[in-house]
């Protein structure tokens, strides 16, 4: 059986907007630099991939002082109509481990 390397990934299951989530969800004072290293993604694309959570109700972004705090709404729907019956709790659990 031919094994693939972690390197070796033209596509993935799990999307950049899951994976930014679970970062903030993981660690709530995280600066958008250390998500991007940490997702393998520009800064830039982890601010439009929080501006986009933000918009759509599923992080809540409260200043303070110079930092970001988040808040995940993890009670929400996903949103694919396939998987409205599971919740972005759901998809941390499976991420992450337990909400």
């Amino acid at each position: 059986m031919n094994r693939i390397s972690s390197d070796d990934h033209g596509w993935r299951f799990v999307t950049n907007h899951a994976h930014v989530l679970e970062c903030v969800y993981a660690e709530p004072e995280s600066r958008l630099r250390d998500i991007a290293d940490h997702v393998g993604i520009t800064e830039r694309a982890v601010a439009s991939i929080v501006a986009d959570l933000e918009a759509a109700g599923y992080v809540t972004k409260t200043r303070d002082g110079r930092r970001n705090t988040y808040e995940v709404h993890a009670a929400l729907p996903l949103r694919h109509p396939n998987h409205r019956h599971r919740t972005v709790g759901d998809l941390l659990r499976f991420l992450h481990g337990p909400v």
